[in-house]
């Protein structure tokens, strides 16, 4: 005969454990308190959770990094150990920046310039700067462009590798299906996305989205034509082939050997970012079995998200970003964030009219203009960069933004999303939602995906003179 509930057990259980130790009257009131209004959210929290999905809490859990056969994957690019060591390397390797522009700068950059831990995978300043940039302080936010450098100047030598953009966090990658704001990288092999975009579009020649020619998933599709748009040197004389360590994690990695280095390249790097989850944080955890886990505050603000607060109506899936094999709909949203502020002396170059129309301006779909991929989650207080054009520079502000529904961009009513509605959260709510946002999904030992040191032995994530001060190599 069932005599107690589970969370009426933990709390008996816990409060003879306090009478065990002597514990004063009133405090151990207090704390039994305590433990049963977290026990009572908890279960509050599960049930707002399977109502609003009608599935089990489970469908939110990531796996670990290790686990490579329940990782959403590329079925044409098998996730491999091998793969995720290589990937790794490459990711934070400032010595094969050697295809740039300007010759005084040559092995100052990574992938990891603009995505690097210190930020939560992504670029701690609203425009990464890739070539072009010096300095990087604790977290890149010092970051700046090297004196005379300009994407808009005259001399070829002196534009630097910069995006129109803010630099899209790497951090749980593997639950998205397509990659870039837009989603203009990804062919055909996993879900829905981009299935119907004619070859014309999604294949252009000359253009890094002929990459997509490929047939591969967004991640692998995006790393490789990446090294290109950074100006990487995966070809003859860089140090991949001249190297030893590099050449044996390249056959450790391909065994079966390659004709095509810059492809092995971008699979080796898409499948280490695969591996990049998030799967520590409090929520996480909390999903996996361990109540207590969460504040009372953060359980409060996950009971907001997936109920009052209607967040979970977009963001879904692990990462809570979107769900596999959804609709475009499901994947893009136009809300109204301000583009990059161009009058800001710290930004460079411009926002052309494509580029302001995110997913339409690839698609060439006047029903796609303004609408920008919907971003993951976790980690965001890691750098205070929010929103496609960094309009926003804390969570609460983007959270004030979306309870208040009052567009950045000026907009049309059809231009906006039927979801982006006034939310009616009180002060207190919005302090909830914000301690959950900020604190429940938040893995603070995201130092586990970095190398020690790189084969080259260079300095990392970026090594300009400034960046090596800074970084202490």
């Amino acid at each position: 005969m069932k005599l107690f509930s589970s969370n009426t057990f933990i709390v008996v259980l816990f409060t003879l454990m306090l009478s065990a130790c002597g514990g004063d009257s009133d405090s151990l009131d207090n704390q039994t308190a305590e433990v049963e209004v977290s026990a009572s959210l908890s279960s509050q929290l599960s049930s707002q959770i399977e109502s609003v999905t009608g599935a089990n809490v489970s469908i939110f859990q990531m796996p670990q990094s290790s686990d490579y056969e329940s990782i959403p994957s590329d079925p044409n690019n098998q996730i491999t150990e091998e793969k995720v060591i290589l990937g790794k390397m490459l990711f934070h390797e400032t010595a094969i920046a050697t295809e740039g522009v300007h010759e005084l700068l040559e092995k100052t950059w990574s992938c990891a310039s603009c995505h690097h831990v210190a930020a939560g995978f992504k670029s701690g300043i609203v425009q990464g700067i890739a070539e072009g940039g010096s300095g990087f302080g604790l977290f890149g936010e010092t970051r700046v462009l090297t004196n005379g450098f300009d994407a808009l100047s005259d001399d070829p030598t002196m534009v630097p590798d910069v995006q129109p953009f803010t630099s899209p966090a790497v951090l749980n990658a593997a639950y998205q299906e397509v990659m870039l704001w837009n989603g203009q990288f990804g062919n055909k092999v996993n879900g829905k996305i981009n299935n119907d975009i004619p070859a014309s579009i999604l294949e252009t020649v000359g253009t890094p989205k002929f990459e997509n020619s490929r047939g591969l998933a967004g991640l692998e599709t995006q790393a490789i034509a990446g090294t290109k748009v950074h100006r990487l040197n995966t070809f003859e004389n860089s140090i991949l082939q001249n190297n030893v360590e590099y050449q044996l994690l390249f056959e450790a990695a391909y065994p079966e050997g390659s004709n095509d280095i810059l492809e092995d390249a971008g699979k080796a790097i898409a499948a280490y970012e695969r591996t990049i989850l998030a799967n520590e944080a409090p929520f996480q955890r909390w999903l996996k079995g361990d109540k207590s886990a969460m504040t009372e505050q953060e359980l409060r603000g996950a009971i907001l998200f997936f109920g009052k607060a209607q967040c979970s109506a977009c963001h879904q899936g692990p990462a809570l970003s979107s769900m596999a094999n959804v609709s475009s709909d499901a994947v893009f949203m136009a809300v109204g964030f301000a583009d990059l502020d161009t009058s800001n002396p710290s930004i460079t170059g411009i926002v052309t009219e494509n580029d302001a129309k995110g997913r339409g301006g690839f698609t060439g779909n006047a029903a796609d203009n303004y609408k920008f991929k919907i971003p993951q989650l976790y980690n965001l207080k890691d750098a205070n960069v929010y929103g496609h054009g960094g309009s926003f520079t804390s969570i609460r502000q983007v959270v004030a933004y979306k309870n208040a529904a009052v567009p950045q961009k000026r907009m049309l009513d059809k231009q906006l999303d039927p979801r982006f509605v006034p939310l009616g959260l009180n002060d207190n709510e919005i302090d909830d939602l914000v301690a959950f946002l900020e604190e429940g999904l938040y893995d603070a030992n995201l130092l586990r995906y970095v190398p020690d040191a790189l084969p080259s032995g260079a300095c990392f994530p970026v090594s300009d003179e400034q960046s090596v001060v800074d970084l202490n190599c």
